[in-house]
């Protein structure tokens, strides 16, 4: 036995403690480490440190911009994650890829969370990652009723036939519009979730004016010609969003724009009752048409302003008291503001525009977060 104050004996006992000291500084280092690349900001995490992701294969195709330029860092950006949604919901869905929302959009969610207090309102992002910095996600990532989470295209589409459409990116291919897979993907998703799932859906470019109808399955005309989804309620399994569904694979024409969107729900609904579907002449917005269980508002129920020339410059026209006159007499639901037709258009707030007074009676907080930060509208 070793004489324990020997060499020998001592050597082990101090190997012992510098093995224990390497131990805890691993130990602390480890911790540290956790801490630094993961903070929690609310129910959402956020990396710190720069990791190493995966993405899956369809983000590549519908986003190569956020694909090749983030996929090296994420420090500082929040991390979302897919969440089936829940037929009480009100949802949006945004495809552009985009990290953070502008000024519109957010007025949008807010406005929908604002009139809606009691509802989950869920935005659905195809950024895993996120600007959480941003002054307007800011104020919606702190709005009590308002989640954030990733639209994972391969969790929407996981049953046929649009399992097989997704699976061979039949939504990429397009001969014509190199750039308008972001809006075939919206068409095909906002189909696709309000079948599996039920809700609410509305277009990120749709400000709510007041409490949209409790009833269910309704959606509106966005003229006389076409029913439009761009503020659509069903239940789960509705069989004309079934139909529609199936349907999508062979619509879907590369060579043509817009060709899954409301003309296909149009002439679905239009098979599924071709006697009653008629056009409806009052403007009161409780006028409506029905397709079985099916209600089918006017046109100035959710399209209060259509989409031709003179009412589009009606929204930016300043210092004629036009806003507060309009959202006065209206009784609309909505107020949609056609993206695609005033993307080019911004304002400067402290006018008395149409688009002004709908954001600074419906989306009080991102309207004022507009202003603090002298961002355009």
């Amino acid at each position: 036995m070793d004489d324990p104050e020997s060499p020998c004996s001592a050597r082990t006992k101090n190997g012992f403690r510098v093995l224990k000291a390497a131990l805890v500084v691993s130990a602390a280092f480890m911790v540290t480490l956790f801490s630094l690349s993961g903070r929690y900001y609310g129910n959402y995490l956020t990396t710190i440190m720069p990791e190493e992701v995966s993405y899956p294969a369809w983000v590549e195709h519908l986003c190569p911009r956020y694909y090749y330029g983030i996929r090296r860092s994420t420090a500082g950006l929040l991390k979302l994650s897919w969440k089936p949604l829940t037929d009480d919901a009100i949802f949006f869905i945004q495809t552009s890829c985009a990290r953070s929302l502008g000024s519109r959009q957010a007025c949008v969610v807010e406005s929908a969370a604002h009139h809606h207090p009691h509802q989950p309102i869920r935005l659905l992002m195809t950024a895993p990652y996120i600007n959480h910095t941003h002054p307007l996600l800011q104020v919606l990532l702190g709005l009590r009723n308002v989640q954030m989470h990733w639209l994972d295209l391969d969790q929407v589409f996981v049953e046929e036939p649009l399992l097989s459409w997704h699976r061979d990116r039949y939504w990429y291919m397009n001969q014509v519009f190199l750039d308008i897979a972001p809006a075939t993907v919206s068409d095909a998703v906002r189909s696709e979730l309000l079948r599996r799932m039920g809700g609410v859906f509305l277009d990120l470019d749709v400000i709510t004016l007041r409490p949209l109808p409790a009833r269910a399955n309704w959606v509106g005309r966005l003229d006389h010609n076409q029913v439009s989804t761009a503020v659509a309620n069903f239940t789960k399994n509705h069989r004309l969003l079934q139909m529609v569904v199936d349907a999508i694979p062979k619509a879907h024409d590369p060579r043509h724009c817009c060709t899954i969107g409301p003309a296909l729900v149009t002439s679905y609904l239009h098979q599924l009752c071709p006697d009653n579907v008629t056009i409806p002449d009052a403007t009161d917005p409780q006028t409506m048409e029905s397709c079985d269980d099916i209600k089918i508002f006017n046109t100035h129920a959710f399209f209060p302003l259509s989409y031709v020339k003179e009412d589009i410059l009606r929204l930016f026209k300043t210092r004629e008291g036009i806003g507060p006159q309009f959202l006065a007499s209206t009784r609309a639901y909505t107020l949609h503001l056609y993206h695609s037709l005033t993307k080019s258009g911004r304002l400067i707030t402290s006018s008395d525009s149409i688009l002004e007074e709908a954001a600074r009676r419906n989306c009080p907080k991102v309207y004022k977060t507009i202003i603090e930060n002298n961002l355009l509208l």
